[in-house]
């Protein structure tokens, strides 16, 4: 499966399927609808080969942490795989229950949600870089609880219809899904419009768009050679506002913590020195996720070839 595909199956979502998550959520409850998401999984198991190749590699390489063993306490097998698979499958039906407007069947705590408030109180916005580990969606509880404006962006051709949908469901809720490619002259624009206007913005920085012809950079990620955007750390640079590590991880059934650490200050870069310091806020935010991906490893969701390396997994 490559990296193409695997991105319209990882980040589609339409409203017929958020409803019926919804409807399937209040008619069953949370742990018959947990139980049953094993039936999926052990088809993706059985059905994707390159999936399940690319998990493995991927617990392999935590296995080989020491804070990595320490979380998996066995070396990686099928089994584990599967889990990885059902973790998936339950942050897809959190997911869907928070778009649905199910946000009060989930408990979040924090961990650093301190310096977005600050950032608030000034009247200032700030640019948040995730991942693809645990639901960056859980930011949403942050926005509602303390009225703070979050865009969302992102280039998966639906952004309007989940807008729609979140509008019907809470129409005074403050997060919307801008679907943009980050790289482009349009979006820096925009994006920097948000920040003005002292709301956030959230971006995904783990993983290359696919299609997009973008810059990269080859960094070390568990110990192995990965190319990531270079693109997101760049515009850092030309935004001047406070940059953070941002991640919404699960800690057990229907729980989820927001994780926030600061990146950069929102000083001002000279133009000479902005490669530069793109990368050092990407070392910075590689560093994060490793610790982050090491103390929970099942909640990192890039089932493809990641690192390059496979020369079977397409097979």
């Amino acid at each position: 499966m490559n990296e193409d595909r695997w991105a319209r199956i990882a980040e589609s979502g339409t409203l017929h399927w958020m409803r019926f998550f919804a409807w399937w959520h209040r008619t069953l409850g949370r742990e018959p609808s947990v139980a049953f998401l094993w039936l999926p999984a052990a088809y993706f198991l059985v059905r994707r080969r390159s999936a399940r190749r690319a998990s493995r590699r991927y617990l392999s390489r935590i296995w080989a942490t020491p804070e990595g063993r320490r979380a998996l306490r066995r070396r990686p097998g099928t089994r584990d795989v599967l889990r990885h698979i059902h973790s998936f499958a339950v942050a897809i039906y959190d997911r869907m229950l928070v778009w649905s407007g199910e946000l009060d069947s989930i408990e979040i705590g924090h961990d650093g949600s301190e310096r977005i408030f600050d950032v608030a109180r000034e009247g200032r916005g700030a640019l948040l870089l995730g991942a693809h580990l645990g639901s960056i969606d859980m930011l949403w509880f942050l926005s509602r609880k303390y009225q703070l404006v979050v865009n969302v962006i992102g280039y998966h051709g639906n952004a309007e219809r989940i807008n729609a949908f979140l509008e019907s469901f809470a129409p005074n809720e403050r997060v919307r899904m801008l679907d943009m490619d980050p790289n482009s002259v349009y979006a820096a624009f925009e994006i920097k419009a948000c920040i003005e206007r002292g709301e956030f913005v959230v971006m995904l920085a783990d993983r290359v768009a696919p299609g997009k012809t973008t810059r990269t950079a080859e960094m070390s990620f568990l110990g192995f050679p990965a190319r990531f955007p270079l693109g997101p750390f760049l515009l850092a640079g030309v935004l001047e506002c406070p940059v953070l590590f941002a991640l919404s991880v699960g800690t057990g059934p229907a729980r989820y913590e927001t994780f926030l650490r600061p990146l950069g200050d929102g000083s001002r870069v000279a133009r000479g020195e902005r490669d530069k310091r793109a990368r050092e806020l990407l070392a910075g935010y590689l560093a994060l996720l490793e610790s982050q991906c090491t103390r929970q490893p099942m909640q990192w969701f890039n089932f493809y070839d990641f690192w390059g390396d496979d020369t079977e997994a397409g097979a």
